[in-house]
């Protein structure tokens, strides 16, 4: 059982846990080298000095992050030690090598996070329903797996047990590859005028919502993993110069099937909770721009009982209204039309994806 937590590290996901941990009543101590964060950190999380914790958690920067697991490791050598840095291929064998107590120690990943960064983003949701990836390791105690998985399910997250490097060839396909494109798609963009972005749909910002996360951070993410993403990105470089030559001779059947494995890999995607992808029907709800119309159709789909799963929003500099689209299970899809046109709503027509 988890009573007190040290964070060591109070940047976006460091503090986003700490506020987990807190909703759940568990005392957390937040530390970190900038004063001024540290203090932001413990402020929004009303963190408390811990003096003996039943866990440490190490949030810090990837070029650090074996150093600070193996200085606490040393420092407290009764406590129950988890990172949860994005690359792990060396730090098992680093601490094995270098620790007296490797059995204390647990390496996590908590797959989520967001394109802003710092204290100030941190959000006490943050993990609900996300994979944990936690590693696999004959040394850590059965204590410390215990602590460590009570972490993952008090944040609400899920727990993948893989290998080091099953774990770095994974995330180098599934979180840093998705980076690189949406940041490589943002660059596409440089030099392109006001007027002309104006049209952008909701696509392109979805592709490039990514590219807004901190470019250090994922400059040493990428370095600290290239033996994974080094081929994944050949591959990638492959694909896209196969298009390219299908492209230049018109060959439809090859730029058919292109698009069809890019269905079929998504479909490989799960849905919500780790379930199979669900098939959900989709709303298209026309809105006045002007304060709380977002917040009148969440206060019907309230009154009505009614799961909104996803959303998206269209909506054009100087346009008078915009376009909401609400993704549903068809059965609360019927409903809440009924519904809203009922309330005066310009609700289109049902639509399946």
């Amino acid at each position: 059982m988890i009573n007190s937590v040290r964070i060591v590290g109070a940047g976006l996901i460091g503090t986003s846990i700490g506020l987990a941990l807190k909703n759940s009543s568990i005392k957390v101590q937040m530390i970190d080298t900038d004063e001024q964060t540290q203090r932001l950190s413990n402020d929004l999380i009303k963190g408390t000095p811990v003096e003996k914790p039943d866990l440490i958690i190490v949030a810090v920067p990837i070029e650090v992050n074996e150093a600070v697991v193996l200085q606490q490791l040393k420092a407290e050598s009764s406590v129950v030690i988890c990172d949860i840095s994005s690359v792990k291929s060396d730090l098992l064998v680093k601490v094995q090598q270098l620790s007296e107590n490797p059995e204390n120690f647990v390496s996590l990943h908590p797959m989520a996070g967001r394109e802003l960064t710092g204290a100030q983003a941190a959000r006490a949701d943050l993990f609900l329903a996300r994979a944990w990836v936690a590693i696999k390791s004959e040394k850590s105690s059965k204590q410390a797996i215990s602590v460590a998985s009570d972490l993952i399910k008090i944040c609400g997250g899920t727990a993948y047990w893989l290998t080091a490097d099953e774990h770095d060839f994974v995330v180098a396909k599934t979180s840093h590859l998705p980076q690189v494109l949406s940041s490589v798609m943002a660059t596409q963009l440089l030099g392109m005028s006001e007027d002309d972005l104006n049209i952008a749909g909701q696509g392109l910002r979805d592709v490039t919502r990514l590219a807004l996360s901190d470019p250090s951070l994922w400059s040493e993410i990428l370095i600290h993993n290239k033996s994974a993403i080094y081929p994944a990105l050949t591959q990638v470089i492959e694909d896209l110069t196969q298009l390219q030559n299908n492209l230049q001779v018109s060959n439809k059947s090859e730029l058919v099937k292109f698009f069809k494995n890019g269905v079929m890999g998504k479909n490989l995607i799960p849905g919500k909770h780790g379930a199979r992808e669900r098939n959900y029907s989709y709303l298209p709800i026309v809105i006045d721009d002007k304060p709380g119309q977002l917040a009148r159709i969440f206060n019907e789909c309230a009154k009505i009982s009614v799961n909104v799963e996803d959303l998206s929003i269209e909506h054009s500099p100087g346009q008078e209204t915009g376009l909401i689209t609400l993704a549903l299970s068809e059965v609360d899809c019927k409903k809440l039309s009924i519904h809203l046109n009922d309330q005066g709503f310009k609700v289109h027509q049902v639509k399946n994806r």
